[in-house]
């Protein structure tokens, strides 16, 4: 193994025990990928580097790619209001909805859409059509284009979207659009759960130990892979996507919408309304942009989304990195460590290290 190779992984290594020895997660797992280098996968705790981990919200960015091969496509557009499409998103407010407005959280949709809370409580099994209708009676809490408020609802409601317009199931698309074109098979909605690791303990749902079924209670009543939550992956895998991101998506997007991902979105979107001193404000089409609390502060420029989980994707087209960080830190309860800590930590190794491998 190269020195620089070995230097950067053993002090990720380091890193992955501490965090299992300090109870951040039971397993963990980690790929880099560095001027186009790809260092050995670490491991800890449980894992192995074949281990699927629940991605959580880091579904997010297999949804956009899905919509914008939608766009790339002519099926739908970023800019046109989503109730031409979606009769209840025709009139009052929501009129003013667009696409765009959905994959860069301001739309004015409140954060969580609780039907599948509303169900239980009424004692009744899930029906896949009436909470999709459910989902789509959400009320705005803010006119479009006037906040930035992450919204997993309004992830799934673009996934409503995709299904009406293409006839499809999401779980369809997403494998046709994005997944298939990948190449690899250390991606999926529908894991081996033997090879999964487990996430919360949920008797008061019913649920038992999660493994391999999805852990955000919203996707798992829609029936697993879903807009905002739902997909499955190993380090490894979740890196050759990442690279994929940072490399233009060529293959999956054209050229001038793979940019569009990557552009900041909310100065112009938001327009007045924006606040460049809110911390908080930083998106591209479905991507994050400069979250140093776990990005590290030599991630200016990286995008990326973190996962309730304790699941991260780091991209940087600047600096040539990709950090693919793996954990089920909700296991056996979500109450602990955020793992923001170590999603930090890993990555100001990484660029620590980045002057090695020029």
């Amino acid at each position: 193994m190269p020195a620089p190779y070995e230097r950067l992984t053993t002090e990720i290594r380091h890193l992955l025990g501490r965090a299992v020895a300090d109870g951040v997660a039971p397993a963990a797992g980690c790929a880099v990928v560095i001027a186009g280098e790809t260092l050995p996968a670490v491991t800890a705790g449980t894992a192995a580097p074949g281990t699927f981990f629940d991605l959580a919200s880091v579904t997010k960015l297999f949804s956009t790619v899905t919509m914008l091969s939608l766009v790339d496509g002519g099926l739908l557009e970023l800019d046109t209001p989503v109730g031409e499409r979606l009769p209840a998103y025709a009139q009052g407010g929501k009129a003013g909805v667009t696409l765009r407005h959905l994959l860069t959280h301001t739309s004015g949709l409140p954060s969580e859409w609780r039907g599948w809370e509303r169900t239980l409580a009424r004692g009744r099994s899930f029906e896949r059509i009436l909470l999709i209708d459910d989902l789509l009676g959400t009320a705005l809490e803010a006119a479009p284009g006037t906040r930035f408020a992450y919204s997993c609802a309004g992830f799934n409601t673009a996934m409503a979207l995709a299904e009406h317009v293409t006839a499809m199931p999401w779980a369809r698309l997403v494998e046709d659009r994005v997944l298939a074109r990948l190449g690899t098979d250390g991606i999926t909605g529908a894991p081996d759960p033997q090879r999964c690791a487990p996430t919360e303990y949920q008797p008061e749902l019913g649920r038992g130990l999660v493994r391999g079924i999805v852990h955000d209670e919203a996707a798992w009543s829609l029936g697993g892979l879903s807009g905002n939550a739902g997909m499955f992956a190993t380090a490894p895998a979740l890196a050759v996507f990442g690279e994929a991101l940072r490399t233009g998506l060529a293959g999956i997007l054209s050229a001038g919408l793979a940019d569009e991902m990557w552009r900041s979105q909310l100065p112009e979107v938001l327009g007045s309304h924006f606040n460049p001193a809110d911390p908080g404000f930083g998106h591209g089409l479905g991507l994050r942009i400069n979250q140093q609390p776990w990005m590290g502060s030599a991630g200016r420029d990286a995008r990326g989304h973190g996962g309730f989980t304790g699941t991260s994707l780091l991209v940087d087209k600047e600096n040539g990195i990709t950090i693919a960080l793996l954990s089920n830190r909700v296991s056996p309860r979500r109450d602990g460590d955020d793992a923001t800590g170590l999603r930090q930590a890993v990555s100001d190794v990484v660029y620590s290290g980045r002057s090695d491998f020029n």
